[in-house]
């Protein structure tokens, strides 16, 4: 009988532990507890919490550590993921993702809000886009390219799945995810969205972006791999790298407060955004034939036409050595910013909708 009580005692145990979907090291680190899984239909309702994700270990043997917060609402409901910083020198996202937190709270929200305050922490401390290797290494690599790949041999791939399996891919119905341009050049405030799915495109008309581009994804990215597994997502580009803009981050948060709103999980009326949004499914882009410096004879969100002079390149005396028209028709995307340019550079990109594109197509 005592013997039935102890197996039974160590059954329950052990059942406790199976069960439990927070995983804590029991360790703190800057005074938040630090977690290596997190569930948030394991945590508590009413309450606020941040936590450190520890993810895998840099040269020094100490791990990367990821801010994340969770906003559980004092009434049930969806799971909502806003994620930032997985390109590091991506800095627009990270503000808004602070504005967006100090507009929630238990009373106001239903359901999760989870959001991740920076999930390249080697590539916001190095202001690199990619993971930045530790050592003397100088390679970086594009963690939003793998995310859902489940390789673990070296530390970008360990650092991506543990990332996404423990950390994103179980704590969201919808989610958005928040990058700005590559380094060099600008973006207006853009969406990437596959308009396959209705919802997905109700996000993006949402957001009150300038330009939402109709795309079917990049594998391994944030927003396609959970469309993948079949969570509505959106890549929401907030302007230029490695600054912050205080315009863009603000129409960034009423974006995606709105998404918030009408997923209800933030209680409130729509924010009504002014800006017209253009929405085109294919673009061109312009590059460098030559080496010197570029001149930009266009601005973001500039309607051109087909052969519409864009650039002027000179060389080391101020000759001119090439000039650039416009591809197509459309609208003016994205500029690079950096006028030195060398032959195969990105100068530029045109959008425009294609009315004979089979994919991604507006529908009402």
């Amino acid at each position: 009988m005592k013997m039935t009580k102890i197996l039974l005692t160590g059954l329950l145990a052990l059942s406790t532990v199976t069960l439990s979907k927070m995983e804590y090291t029991g360790d703190k680190y800057l005074g938040k507890e630090v977690i290596t899984n997190l569930d948030v239909a394991d945590l508590e309702s009413g309450k606020v919490y941040e936590f450190y994700f520890q993810g895998v270990e840099n040269s020094l043997g100490r791990p990367w550590y990821i801010p994340v917060t969770v906003i559980k609402g004092e009434n049930a409901g969806k799971k909502f993921l806003i994620n930032s910083g997985v390109h590091g020198n991506e800095l627009n996202p990270i503000l808004t993702s602070y504005k967006v937190k100090e507009n929630l709270n238990p009373k106001n929200v239903n359901g999760t809000v989870t959001i991740v305050h920076g999930m390249n922490v080697s590539g916001l401390l190095n202001n690199t886009r990619g993971y930045k290797f530790g050592g003397n290494s100088e390679s970086t690599s594009d963690l939003n390219r793998q995310m859902d790949a489940g390789k673990t041999s070296v530390a970008d791939q360990k650092y991506s799945t543990l990332t996404w399996q423990n950390l994103l891919s179980k704590n969201a119905d919808k989610v958005i995810d928040l990058h700005t341009s590559g380094k060099g050049s600008e973006f207006p405030l853009f969406v990437y969205a596959d308009f396959r799915n209705s919802e997905i495109k109700k996000m993006a008309e949402l957001t009150g972006a300038d330009v939402v581009k109709l795309d079917s994804g990049e594998k391994g990215s944030v927003e396609t791999s959970f469309v993948d597994i079949g969570v509505p997502s959106i890549t929401f580009e907030l302007g230029a790298s490695e600054t912050q803009q205080a315009d863009i981050v603000a129409r960034a948060v009423d974006g995606v407060l709105n998404n918030l709103i009408d997923s209800k999980n933030l209680i409130g009326k729509e924010i009504k955004t002014s800006k017209d949004t253009f929405y085109g499914n294919s673009w061109s882009r312009v590059r460098a034939e030559k080496g010197g410096y570029v001149e930009n004879k266009v601005k973001i969100m500039d309607n051109v036409k087909e052969g519409d002079l864009m650039f002027i390149q000179y060389d080391s005396f101020g000759n001119i050595v090439q000039e650039y028209k416009s591809p197509n028709s459309g609208v003016v995307v994205s500029i690079k910013d950096y006028p030195y340019s060398e032959p195969g550079d990105s100068l530029g990109r045109v959008i425009e909708y294609d009315a004979k594109e089979k994919e991604q197509v507006l529908k009402k």
